[in-house]
């Protein structure tokens, strides 16, 4: 538990609510820059002197360090106001019995910092995922067949055995299905939401939220008493692979927000692994076309186990290095009481995102013909087509296109086969 608020975690405060986005201060933080250094540092001058141009491919664009120079005036005149409103934010979380991060800190997940995008700051409940320990999250439908979910228990209760960290979004179906066949077996397993981390979503996942916090973790990088909403969740993904050595699919639609978390992934450059599925059946369109396009087969854990070490992980008689204490800190009594509980089917549902619409089918055209004409990244082609469409469109119109063998991706850009 925080014991003390320091001159770092105001500024991060600051910054983060006068909009600094992960992605820019995350490339500041690369450059050994605190956030209490930025309100010094000569921003022009790290822009001219391309220190910036080389630390980000978007950066020298001139809005973005317009909004830079602009973020860190306001937060020069507003500071004793957001100093204070910080102390109290900060206060509330103490009492709570919430922690915090962001990316000055040393505990701040090295997995996580390293992707694209990663939060500025997020909180939890619990503990973090350890560094020294492989995590492999577990995603797929939420409306599952028998056979996804026997597939997830399995896969994660096997996996849990060798002691890999199990991360997935607490959602209904195979999310949920995965962290309690890994708390079954006295795994370690970390939810991430797209709500506040005292916000119980579903409602009727109160059991296991309480249960994840005996020895693992609820994380968000939405503030506390945050309520969940569909575009949340697109964000919440990007966590859950970037927390994740690799993501395992083990039940979705062809059409499905599934397919965020996979995009996500590869952009991450996270190995990602699918069940196969029997061909007819809608379930397991997704993890088949998957496998099509270049996903790993999981057959079994031991696949997974294999890659895993093959990415240096220690593995000595028939477990990963385990080497943790039970947290000592939980009090479920304390913790039930600081959480509220929110259900509403209607905010998320991808287990009918399958269909092939007319406007889905206008996005991937108009995807494509801006492609022809340029090698683009997602953020480029969500502001070439505004509003209109979501991240989330994006994402899966782009696996769509991939699958079709209409687009390639290199690095964080894609370009059309024509």
């Amino acid at each position: 538990m925080e014991t003390m608020i320091n001159n770092e975690d105001l500024y991060a405060y600051m910054f983060r609510a006068k909009g600094l986005s992960g992605r820019l201060a995350n490339k500041l933080c690369k450059l050994n820059l605190s956030f209490e250094s930025i309100l010094k540092t000569d921003l022009d001058f790290l822009y001219l002197d391309n220190i910036l141009r080389e630390a980000s491919e978007s950066v020298h664009e001139e809005k973005d360090l317009v909004k830079l120079k602009t973020i860190k005036e306001t937060v020069l005149t507003e500071e004793n106001e957001l100093r204070e409103e910080a102390k109290i934010f900060y206060a509330n979380l103490l009492r709570e019995n919430i922690h915090w991060t962001h990316l000055t800190k040393k505990d701040y997940p090295f997995r996580l910092k390293n992707i694209g995008d990663p939060p500025l700051m997020f909180f939890y409940k619990g503990r973090l995922p350890q560094e020294d320990r492989p995590s492999v999250a577990i995603v797929g439908a939420r409306e599952c067949s028998p056979y996804g979910e026997k597939t997830a228990r399995m896969f994660a209760r096997e996996l849990s055995s060798a002691g890999v960290q199990i991360i997935s979004g607490m959602a209904r179906g195979i999310d949920g299905i995965s962290q309690r066949g890994s708390i079954s077996v006295g795994g370690n397993t970390f939810g991430v939401l797209g709500c506040g981390v005292d916000v119980i979503y579903p409602e009727d996942n109160k059991d296991l939220f309480i249960d994840i916090l005996k020895d693992g973790g609820i994380i968000s990088e939405f503030n506390p008493g945050t309520e969940p909403f569909r575009t949340y969740f697109p964000s919440r993904n990007r966590i859950i692979s970037g927390l994740s050595d690799v993501v395992l699919v083990v039940e979705a639609r062809k059409r499905s927000g599934t397919y965020i978390t996979v995009t996500q992934a590869l952009d991450q450059g996270r190995e990602v692994f699918a069940v196969p599925g029997r061909i007819t059946d809608a379930l397991s369109d997704g993890c088949n076309n998957l496998i099509a396009a270049g996903a790993e087969i999981a057959v079994g854990s031991k696949v997974i186990i294999d890659d895993l070490k093959n990415k240096g992980f220690k593995y000595v008689n028939g477990t990963f290095d385990i080497s943790h204490k039970r947290n000592p800190s939980f009090d479920s009594e304390h913790d039930d009481k600081c959480i509220k509980q929110f259900d509403n089917k209607d905010i998320v549902d991808d287990s009918n995102n399958d269909s092939d619409n007319t406007s889905i089918n206008t996005l991937e055209n108009q995807i494509y013909n801006l492609l022809l004409q340029n090698e683009l990244s997602l953020d480029a082609i969500y502001r070439a087509l505004g509003d209109e469409y979501s991240i989330e469109d994006l994402s899966i119109s782009l696996v769509e296109l991939e699958m079709d063998g209409k687009i390639v991706k290199t690095g964080s850009r894609y370009f059309a086969l024509s």
